[in-house]
């Protein structure tokens, strides 16, 4: 069979790459923001940052500083000027590391009254919800959802009553925080609770719609329980939430208390998706995140 050569530019230009100019090329990019944790490591192990349109999980024990990394990613996205949204379910949230983390941002020659004045917008920027059940969280999430649709919500329709000010908020969400997950959704995960994995189901098809639906970051905290004994005697550690879990989020960061001469600092290690094994050291210090 011949092809005139119409047809086969005709061919060519269906199947090959397009080339786009420099303008296309800068909107694609605009579509894979990536937001600071402020941490330059663990920035690096996140391959630029927390990538808005994906879910990152920040798993570990008690202390190894799943708290500090939230309140500082929040810090620095505002400080940007991206809407925050910080679901806080045990009380971690705290306005004072805000401003302590704000001043990692300040040049030392920096105007007071300007410094003030960009704290003050930054900490407007910062929405903080209590949310301290599994139920509370779907209103939460599915307000959000609403502001992304412009739909005011129907009073009473599923017990979603349509906060406004919850839906105004999700018209311009930059980053997503809860703080933690897991606390609320391992109550339910129980023989006794027949719909716990309902639930837990629920709550990552929700968190996995909203990512590139609001083209916004989601950062969530999921802590550690015990795998059992490893091969030099001691206790190793599992992230909680069970294997019907593993791939809500696009990428998994373990963060691990250091010991010995390093028991100042603290680990983190992809442990799930891209750049999976590859890990950096940190210190949480006064007014911020350091790389060590």
């Amino acid at each position: 069979m011949e092809l005139s050569a119409e047809r086969l530019e005709q061919l060519y230009l269906e199947v090959a790459p397009q080339i786009l100019d420099g303008p296309a090329i800068e909107q694609q990019l605009s579509k894979l923001n990536f937001l600071p944790t402020g941490c330059d490591g663990i920035d690096d192990l996140l391959e630029g940052g927390l990538r808005q349109g994906q879910v990152t999980e920040l798993t570990g024990e008690a202390g190894s500083g799943k708290t500090q990394l939230c309140l500082s990613a929040a810090a620095s996205a505002a400080a940007l000027g991206h809407r925050v949204v910080y679901l806080d379910t045990g009380g971690g949230f705290s306005a004072k590391r805000i401003k302590e983390f704000h001043r990692g941002f300040v040049t030392a020659d920096a105007d007071s009254a300007e410094v003030e004045q960009h704290l003050s917008l930054t900490l407007d920027l910062i929405t903080v919800l209590n949310v301290h059940d599994i139920l509370t969280l779907f209103k939460v999430l599915e307000e959000l959802a609403l502001g992304l649709s412009g739909d005011p919500g129907v009073p009473g329709d599923g017990g979603l009553e349509g906060n406004q000010d919850v839906v105004d908020i999700g018209r311009d969400m930059g980053l997503l925080v809860v703080d933690s997950l897991s606390s609320l959704l391992s109550p339910v995960i129980t023989r006794l609770h027949h719909q716990g994995y309902t639930m837990m189901a629920s709550t990552a098809s929700l968190l996995r719609s909203l990512a590139p639906a609001h083209n916004c970051a989601v950062l969530y905290t999921n802590h550690t329980v015990s795998a059992g004994g490893n091969d030099r005697g001691g206790a190793s550690i599992k992230p909680a939430l069970g294997t019907r879990w593993t791939s809500t989020p696009h990428r998994r960061v373990c963060l691990g208390k250091g010991h010995g001469n390093d028991a100042q600092g603290s680990t983190a290690e992809v442990i799930y998706g891209p750049g999976t094994g590859s890990s950096c050291a940190f210190k949480v210090v006064g007014d911020g995140i350091r790389t060590l």
